[in-house]
């Protein structure tokens, strides 16, 4: 089963959270509940978004934000805050299952800010019950479990990830990543208890 552009763009639109679930971490208090919202969860959407490199043997820097979504918020750190006790537990937490798409490259990136990354989940190669031998993308995998269409913007994908303050056209990008693997992750845990 594949899914064109036409009927992916005829899809009711990804929703997401609201503007005050999103939180930019750099308060104690958004710390606080932060670690409120992860302590007793088996899994947080994750994603990481870096500044794109585009000359030859250019080092890449990243990441520069890293994305934590539980059901009911959104949590962006800026690598100013990747050294934070809250976020290295989390993140070296092998228990706290951390979803997301193409996740190999991401722990690479996060080694060369000292953080180690645990429990990975990989949602790509979990769609074969679907028909997919291959990997699926974010948007292709909305579509199908939740069967709303989340919009992939090239040109925000490909800005300054490392330039704060975020716009808000990179907020929405980056949160609805991964609050989107969250989804997609709790979706495919109910089909498999309806095909057991």
């Amino acid at each position: 089963m594949s899914i064109d552009k036409t009927t992916l763009s005829q899809l009711p639109a990804f929703q997401g959270l609201d503007a005050q679930q999103i939180i930019d971490v750099h308060q104690p208090e958004h710390f606080e509940l932060f670690e409120q919202q992860t302590q007793h969860v088996q899994a947080v959407g994750f994603d990481t978004e870096s500044k794109p490199t585009f000359q030859k043997g250019e080092t890449q820097t990243g990441p520069h934000l890293i994305q934590i979504a539980t059901e009911h918020y959104a949590f962006l750190f800026s690598y100013h805050q990747f050294q934070h006790p809250a976020l290295q537990q989390l993140l070296a937490n092998p228990d706290i299952l951390k979803v997301g798409f193409g996740l190999k490259n991401d722990r690479k990136l996060l080694h060369k800010h000292q953080l180690q990354l645990e429990g990975m989940f990989d949602l790509s190669h979990q769609f074969k019950s679907f028909g997919y031998r291959n990997q699926v993308g974010i948007q292709t995998a909305v579509a199908l479990l939740l069967q709303q269409y989340l919009p992939k913007s090239k040109r925000v994908r490909l800005s300054n990830w490392s330039q704060q303050p975020l716009s808000a056209m990179q907020r929405a990008y980056a949160v609805n990543d991964a609050y989107a693997s969250l989804k997609i992750y709790l979706a495919l845990q109910q089909e498999k208890l309806k095909s057991k």
